[in-house]
């Protein structure tokens, strides 16, 4: 398997922002991570790469005034580089317990790039995730991997649950 270099950080960097009281888009120019609060921790909707976890995830958080070591989970969509590479850095540094169906451990396994995390918990089909007061319900719906999760979470606006 061929891995390049990464980009230059002018190409992919964006600012992190408050979206809901909630919820706080930590991305990229082309690709989305995001930080949902709750009353016990942050839970983390995919990781990006390996080469921008760091600025936009960890340094994002700091920016909007969040501790990263309250990141509690790491719920991975789908096992593609752009949406994992940086779960091996969370779990590690924060003991985040990271997430991924079965399908897409299983193709983590094959795979077995160097940004690999350990393999952890594994969702399953309308399960729910809850931490604080904060669920966020889980389908696997395969297609662009076979194993792609796709979640329902509960967003605050002004206070009121939407």
């Amino acid at each position: 398997m061929l891995f390049r270099s990464p980009p230059p950080r002018s190409e992919w960097h964006a600012e992190p922002v408050k979206v809901f009281d909630n919820l706080y888009f930590l991305g990229m120019t082309e690709y989305s991570a995001w930080a949902v609060t709750t009353s016990q921790g942050i839970i983390i909707v995919d990781a990006l790469f390996d080469y921008s976890v760091e600025d936009e995830v960890v340094n994002g958080l700091k920016k909007l005034g969040l501790d990263p070591a309250q990141i509690k989970y790491v719920l991975i969509s789908h096992a593609h580089t752009d949406h994992a590479g940086g779960a091996k850095l969370l779990q590690e540094r924060f003991k985040s317990r990271v997430i991924l169906s079965a399908a897409d451990w299983d193709l983590l396994d094959r795979q077995n790039p160097p940004w690999k995390p350990r393999r952890d918990m594994v969702a399953t089909d309308g399960q729910k995730l809850t931490l604080g007061d904060t669920t966020i319900t889980m389908y696997i719906t395969p297609g662009h991997t076979p194993g792609t999760i796709s979640s329902l979470i509960p967003v605050k606006d002004n206070g009121q649950i939407g």
